[in-house]
């Protein structure tokens, strides 16, 4: 007769099935917050990497050379402030609007602004205004769209993955994806303008050089944004000129 002997595994404690399931617990977290901070931060990199490199106009504070844009008349210069928000977000306040009053009857109160490579279409820019949640906006004091001047117009962006050239804040998020001899079309009281893009150039917030006289007598309209998209670190302004 032979004896057999039956063995058991020891029982697992309570406690280390609770601890076992905590780790799990803490791995799978970490690896969503992992994901999430390179969900939001992968396109920066990217963006500085790959597409600040091919902007034709680099990225410094100097002002734009004279000699690679046409541009025009722009708001007197001492007449501007750049002054910062609650969240550090810098922007351009016109002090004196003498020059262009916005309330003068026979201005234009918005124009429609279509970049085809963007996918705008027929976007409405709001003129003289610093409003820019729910339109594009026209930077108060600057030239109209077919006038001798600077037209001056900004857009939100965001994140790339959340690009939607419909929505009003994030409809410049691929601005930088313009490139030299685009076109930039504006129809204003019944007219048509297109405008070509010959420049383009990453500026410091407070540079108010994107506003200045550069030439005289040309006709010439400038995109602003945020960059890299979803920051607020730099600005990227896209000089145009009346074809």
């Amino acid at each position: 007769m032979s004896l057999e002997i039956y063995s058991k595994d020891p029982p697992i404690s309570y406690n280390s099935e609770i601890k076992s399931r905590d780790r799990y617990f803490f791995a799978l977290i970490s690896i969503i917050g992992l994901g999430a901070v390179l969900f939001a931060t992968w396109p920066f990199f990217v963006w500085q990497m790959s597409t600040l490199p091919r902007l034709s106009g680099g990225f410094d504070d100097a002002p734009i050379p004279q000699a690679r844009v046409l541009s025009a008349k722009s708001p007197n210069l001492e007449n501007i402030q750049v002054v910062q928000d609650a969240d550090g977000f810098s922007y351009f306040i016109p002090t004196n609007l003498s020059e262009n009053d916005p309330n003068d009857e026979n201005r234009s109160k918005e124009f429609s602004v279509s970049i085809p490579k963007l996918n705008i279409n027929n976007a409405i820019a709001k003129v003289d205004s610093l409003d820019f949640r729910k339109n594009l906006s026209h930077f108060p004091g600057t030239a109209l769209p077919g006038e001798v001047g600077n037209s001056f117009i900004t857009g939100h962006s965001v994140l790339p993955q959340f690009s939607d050239p419909e929505n009003y804040n994030a409809i410049f998020t691929k601005l930088s994806d313009l490139e030299i001899g685009d076109k930039v079309n504006v129809a204003r009281d019944g007219k048509q303008y297109q405008y070509i893009v010959q420049y383009s150039k990453v500026v410091n917030p407070k540079d108010l050089s994107v506003l200045a006289p550069i030439s005289e007598n040309a006709k010439n309209l400038t995109l602003m944004t945020c960059v890299p998209p979803g920051t607020n670190i730099k600005r990227l302004v896209v000089i145009t000129s009346l074809i």
